[in-house]
């Protein structure tokens, strides 16, 4: 199965916010399941991945089909500072345990080098076990993982990438 990722142009906005909303209220079940910090839709930085500089966001495509989506950009989750942050990742359901997260995870991480930076909840225990598996698939020159209180952000280095 080929694995690509490819930028989602403003007229496909609609089609990816369809699969955000989904992503949102799943991850709020997990994570926040009284709703402490307030309605997952009311989510103020969706629109900003299209006119903002340093946001990417991308398809995730299995064999040339929508398989998920990944949202980057330069937020730093522990406030020391980033050269890019992997904001949000999702694989719809139907296309997990088959390879797709992993090669998307690895394709969104080879785009940029440098200090890199990804947070996991803690109640997220799929996201818990991924993340440090795919990080050290990825081969970092330096790791830290920072723990707060309902999560862990994953710091890193990349080098980069020979072509």
């Amino acid at each position: 199965m080929r694995v690509d990722l490819a930028p989602v142009p403003l007229a496909e906005k609609a089609a990816l916010r369809a699969m955000f909303d989904p992503y949102l209220i799943a991850h709020a079940d997990l994570v926040d399941p009284e709703r402490r910090h307030g309605d997952p839709l009311q989510q103020p930085y969706f629109d900003l991945y299209w006119n903002e500089p340093g946001r990417e966001p991308l398809w995730i495509l299995a064999d040339g089909a929508r398989a998920g989506f990944v949202l980057l950009n330069v937020h730093s989750p522990s406030g020391l500072g980033v050269d890019r942050s992997l904001a949000e990742f999702c694989v719809l359901p139907e296309r997990r345990r088959e390879g797709v997260g992993r090669a998307a995870a690895l394709a969104a991480l080879a785009r940029t080098a440098g200090t890199w930076e990804l947070q996991v909840y803690r109640a997220n225990v799929a996201a818990m076990a991924f993340w440090p598996k795919v990080i050290a698939a990825a081969r970092p020159r330096a790791w830290d993982e920072i723990a707060l209180a309902e999560r862990v952000v994953h710091r890193f280095v990349l080098a980069a990438r020979e072509r």
